[in-house]
């Protein structure tokens, strides 16, 4: 129990100090650390409002999407954040998929925002894993400022038919509990 405990705390802070490009180690961003009281809380961070953020986001194919018409179609929109380099992420992403081909015909609707990443880096990633649900880059943390900051990642953000953000979600997201999630939002 300790070992998976170091284990997970190693990933959280490798996530948070890391610099995706080069993927070295930069002490200076130990103020970027969050307290694992943090990680693992499901509320809505402080400065997220409980309504979706008024945001324009276009896709990486080039598709303009407003979040709120989005969510606002009797839809549930499921956002997760997420990088190409983040190994949380990667192992999430194939879950996200399955779950996405399952419920598109239920009224809900994915969307992945690639953050502090590389365009081709995250083109290469959809393509090897042929995920099918809409993807859009965040490279000036724009959208994640949006949403009150995204401190980790993997982080879901789910939100209902009404538009508010009814869960956060900071951390890998096993397939079971976004398909428990997706239930009980739907109900």
């Amino acid at each position: 129990m300790v070992a998976v405990g170091g284990f997970l705390i190693g990933i959280i802070l490798f996530a948070q100090v890391a610099n995706p490009v080069h993927k070295i180690f930069d002490p200076l961003q130990v103020k970027n650390l969050v307290s694992i009281k943090q990680f693992f809380s499901a509320k809505i961070p402080e400065g997220v409002s409980a309504k979706v953020p008024d945001l324009i986001i276009t896709t990486i194919e080039g598709e303009q999407l407003m979040l709120k018409e989005l969510a606002g179609q009797n839809q549930l929109v499921v956002v997760n954040f997420w990088a190409s380099w983040c190994s949380p992420c990667v192992e999430e992403m194939p879950h996200f998929e399955k779950i996405h081909r399952d419920y598109q015909n239920k009224n809900v609707t994915f969307l992945g925002i690639a953050t502090k990443d590389l365009l081709p880096a995250v083109e290469k990633f959809i393509a090897q894993r042929n995920i099918t649900y809409k993807i859009a880059m965040d490279d000036q943390d724009k959208i994640a400022t949006a949403f009150g900051g995204v401190k980790v990642l993997p982080t879901t953000i789910f939100i209902d038919k009404q538009n508010n953000i009814v869960k956060v979600h900071k951390g890998y997201l096993s397939q079971r509990e976004l398909d428990k999630n997706l239930k009980n939002l739907l109900h």
